[in-house]
C-alpha cells in the first residue's frame, strides 16, 4: 500500500459548500521561499486576513491576565477583562507608537499602561488616562485614541486571532477540524514546555517540512519500529487546511517486523501492565494490547477517553490548520507548533511549540506502577514553565531539545533554505505523497491573489 488522500468539503452556517478538488502537484518557482517582494504581499494579504494561533486559554484565566502575540511587524495584545470576555488589540500605544507590553505573557495587570509615558486604557481598549493632557493643543480622548481592536476568539482552550473585521468567524473557518479537536478535551491538559527558536530559513521551508512523510526514512529511522507512515491516511479540506493519520504502534510496511519489540517501547508496556518480552515472535500484537490496557487501566483511574475510538489511543492524528497552525494529537499529549516569519528577512523565522499533556494525577496510578503514557511528568500543582528561547545552534549542539524528531528536523532546515540561493536550483518539484504541501501553496496563492 501507499499514502492515500482524499478531500472534504465544509458545510457553511448558511448551509452552503465549500468543496474543492485535490490538487495536482507541479513545480513551484523559489522565489516563494526567497524574495522580499514575495513576503510583503504576505504581510500586506495574508497574515492580517487569517485566523492565526495565538496562544492558550489557560494564560488568560482572570482580570488581567495578558498574551502577547507577535506575526511579522504586527505585535497584538490580548486581555482578560473583569466581566471575563477577550479583547484583543493592537499592541502600540495611541500617542507615539510604543509596545505596550514585550513579555510572552503575564499575570493580574490593573489595567493596560504603556511604560513610556504612562498612558492608560481599558480592558476594552478605551483610552483612560493621559498624564497632562491639557498639554495637547486637541486633548487625546477615548473617542480618537483608543486602543484599535481586532477579532479574537477561543475554541478547546486555544486562543485566535484574526485581523480582518470581515473575517468569518473561527467556527466556520474551522469547519468539521472542531469534531477532529474536540474529543482530544484539550483544556483538561496541562502546559509542560512553551519554546521558540529562531531558525535561519523561511517560514513556508519549515511549514513544508511538516507537510510530508517523503523524509521520514531518511532523517527519523527511529520512526520505523512504531508508525507506519507508508500508509497513512491523508484528507485535504477547503481554506488550505488538512490532516494526516499514521498507524501507531506497527511496523512500517516497508521494514520486517522485527521478531522483538523495540526496547524503548519496554516503559510504554509496563505501565500499561504488560511484559514486553511477552510479545517475542508476535509484534504486530501489541497495539491491539495497548488499547486494551488503556481501556481497562484509564476506567481504574476513572480517567474518561471519551468518544475516541480505539485507533485513536494508539495513532498520532496531525492536523496542518491555514496558514501556519499545526497539531500533532494524540491521547495523553498534544504538540501545538508555529512558524512565524521574520518582520524583515525572508531568510529566517520564528518557531513556537507548545507541549500540552493530561497531568500525572489523572494518568497513573504509582502504588500499582500503571500509567497510560511514560511520556507524562507534570502534575497539577506544576507551575507554569517560563517561555525559553533560543537558536537553531544550540539544537544542533545539543545544548536544547524540542523532541528528537524536530531536533532532527532543524538541523536540514537550514541548509535546505541555504541551497534555495544557488544559481543551480530554480524550483521545487513535489510528488504525489507532498500533496499536502501543494495543497497549501495553492490555497497561499489563491490568498495573496485577493
Amino acid at each position: 500500500m501507499v499514502q492515500t488522500t482524499h478531500t472534504a468539503p465544509f458545510v457553511m452556517a448558511d448551509n452552503s459548500t465549500v468543496d474543492h478538488t485535490a490538487p495536482v502537484t507541479a513545480d513551484m518557482n523559489k522565489s516563494r521561499y526567497l524574495s522580499t517582494q514575495w513576503q510583503q504581499r504576505e504581510s500586506e494579504q495574508l497574515w492580517p486576513k487569517s485566523w492565526l494561533f495565538a496562544g492558550l486559554e489557560s494564560d488568560l484565566k482572570d482580570s488581567g491576565d495578558y498574551i502577547h502575540f507577535e506575526i511579522g511587524v504586527e505585535s497584538i495584545l490580548i486581555v482578560r477583562d473583569s466581566d471575563h470576555s477577550l479583547g484583543a488589540f493592537y499592541n502600540s500605544c495611541q500617542h507615539r507608537g510604543n509596545r505596550i507590553v514585550t513579555d510572552s505573557h503575564g499575570k493580574g495587570m490593573r489595567h493596560i499602561r504603556c511604560p513610556y509615558h504612562g498612558w492608560t486604557y481599558g480592558f476594552d481598549g478605551a483610552l483612560k488616562g493621559v498624564p497632562s493632557r491639557k498639554r495637547f493643543s486637541t486633548e487625546p480622548c477615548a473617542e480618537t485614541h483608543s486602543l484599535k481592536s481586532v477579532q479574537v476568539a477561543a475554541f478547546e482552550g486555544l486562543i485566535w486571532v484574526n485581523m480582518d473585521k470581515d473575517a468569518m468567524p473561527l467556527e466556520e473557518y474551522l469547519g468539521t477540524l472542531k469534531d477532529k479537536i474536540a474529543p482530544y478535551n484539550l483544556q483538561r491538559m496541562q502546559l509542560i514546555s512553551q519554546q521558540t527558536v529562531a531558525l535561519d530559513c523561511n517560514w513556508k521551508t519549515v511549514r513544508d517540512n511538516f507537510l510530508e512523510q517523503y523524509h521520514v526514512d531518511f532523517i527519523h529511522p527511529q520512526h520505523a519500529d512504531t508508525v507506519d507512515c507508508e500508509n497513512s491516511i491523508n484528507t485535504l479540506f477547503p481554506f488550505g487546511h488538512s490532516m494526516t493519520r499514521v498507524k501507531g504502534f506497527v511496523t512500517d510496511e516497508k521494514y520486517t517486523v522485527p521478531e522483538k519489540a523495540p526496547h524503548y517501547l519496554a516503559p510504554l508496556l509496563s505501565g500499561l501492565d504488560l511484559d514486553i518480552d511477552s510479545f517475542d515472535g508476535r509484534v504486530p500484537d501489541i497495539r491491539q494490547a495497548v488499547q486494551q490496557q488503556k481501556r481497562k487501566i484509564a476506567k481504574h483511574l476513572g480517567f474518561d477517553y471519551g468518544p475516541l475510538s480505539d485507533e485513536e489511543l494508539t495513532d498520532v492524528i496531525q492536523l496542518d490548520i491555514f496558514p501556519n497552525l499545526f497539531l500533532t494529537i494524540q491521547a495523553e499529549e498534544v504538540s501545538i507548533y508555529t512558524p512565524r516569519p521574520h518582520p524583515s528577512n525572508p531568510d529566517q523565522c520564528y518557531f513556537d511549540k507548545w507541549t500540552l499533556q493530561i497531568p500525572e494525577e489523572m494518568a497513573c496510578d504509582p502504588a500499582k506502577g500503571w500509567m497510560l503514557s511514560p511520556l507524562l511528568n507534570t502534575s497539577k500543582e506544576t507551575p507554569r514553565p517560563k517561555h525559553d528561547y533560543f537558536d537553531q545552534d544550540a539544537v544542533i549542539a545539543q545544548q536544547k531539545t524540542l523532541s528528537l524528531t524536530f531536533d532532527q528536523d532543524i538541523f536540514y532546515l537550514r541548509d535546505m533554505q541555504a541551497g534555495m540561493h544557488s544559481r543551480g536550483f530554480d524550483k521545487v518539484t513535489l510528488n504525489v505523497d507532498e500533496v499536502r504541501i501543494q495543497h497549501f501553496h495553492n490555497w497561499l496563492d489563491s490568498q495573496l491573489s485577493q
